[in-house]
């Protein structure tokens, strides 16, 4: 509700953040930086866990950085090649495995589940043969909607990562990168989970797109949110089942370090977009090294960090001269 209501305020004030001279846009720069730092913290993190603390070997950091460079050098990428590439990190490690032990690990019993395997599996079916419709669309259909769908039905990392990929596809065609990144930020200071910014992006999608803003709003949240939760209610029934098999567990590593390669790639995507949109790139870039140190290494918490770089983003905004009138003192009398 919270961010539905900041969605409202953002759309009404989109005119103002857009403006290089004022002081919302100089509000939302500052925040925007804090959202680039709090990508990068979560995108590091995932590098760390999945691939250098994984194994001594090379394999899983050339599978990452490559599918990085590879998302980097084909910009846009087509709607098959995120699925490509993961499938191909875990072909390489089926056939390289990183480490003998981890696949004949006895792995403990997962537990009791809720729902039967054969329920598991139609679950897991359907959720395949919507995904395959969801590449096939995204292909085909460029609208405001199917992005927030295939974001959800891919979802490696949680919400700071995921939510740059959806960007890749939203600005600047529907949403402002300025607002998009400062969401991410805006986000992370609420509570519950990150993907709630689907409600900060809905209403005003829907409000810009002359769409019911109700249901947009609950569209995108739908989109975004849902298919994790179908997956896992497909996949927990064959977990058991699935972890046994060895090529799977040879496989996984691959996948997951592709995976964050997908990810490492937003980093710059998000960057990109920040130093485009800035009209004090030097004051930019020091607010995301400041608000990086602040999170990531003095453990401040995020909406403290939000709020001083709001604060300081108005208060650089009100003293910073209007830069079209100083195009008009500039400009020759003929």
């Amino acid at each position: 509700i919270m961010m539905t209501g900041l969605g409202f305020a953002s759309s009404s004030l989109s005119e103002q953040i857009a403006n290089p001279g004022s002081t919302a846009n100089g509000v939302a720069i500052a925040c925007s930086s804090v959202g680039v730092a709090l990508v990068f913290i979560a995108v590091t993190g995932l590098v760390k866990k999945m691939v250098i603390e994984k194994t001594t070997k090379w394999t899983l950091a050339i599978i990452c950085f490559g599918t990085a460079a590879c998302c980097l050098i084909v910009s846009p990428p087509p709607a098959y090649m995120n699925p490509l590439l993961i499938f191909v990190g875990g072909a390489i490690t089926t056939f390289m495995p990183i480490s003998e032990n981890d696949v004949d690990e006895k792995l403990p019993p997962a537990g009791k589940i809720g729902c039967s395997v054969w329920g598991g599996v139609l679950i897991f079916l359907l959720y395949l043969a919507l995904a395959a419709w969801t590449v096939y669309d995204d292909a085909v259909d460029h609208g405001w909607l199917i992005p927030f769908l295939s974001a959800g039905m891919f979802v490696w990392g949680g919400g700071p990562v995921v939510l740059p990929m959806l960007m890749t596809t939203l600005t600047p065609q529907w949403i402002d990168q300025t607002i998009f990144i400062t969401g991410i930020a805006i986000a992370e200071m609420m509570p519950g989970p990150v993907f709630n910014m689907s409600c900060f992006l809905g209403v005003q999608l829907a409000l810009a797109n002359n769409f019911p803003w109700a249901e947009g709003t609950v569209l995108a949240w739908v989109a975004l949110i849902g298919p994790g939760v179908v997956l896992t209610f497909g996949a927990m029934p064959l977990w058991n089942k699935l972890r046994s098999f060895k090529f799977y567990n040879k496989a996984l590593p691959g996948l997951n370090a592709a995976a964050v390669g997908l990810l490492v790639s937003t980093v710059f995507t998000v960057y990109g977009a920040l130093e485009d949109r800035s009209t004090w790139k030097p004051g930019s870039r020091a607010v995301a090294l400041c608000a990086y140190a602040l999170i990531d290494l003095m453990k401040v918490e995020v909406p403290y960090v939000v709020l001083a770089a709001g604060v300081a983003g108005y208060l650089w905004a009100f003293v910073q001269p209007d830069p079209n009138s100083a195009a008009v003192t500039a400009a020759p009398a003929w």
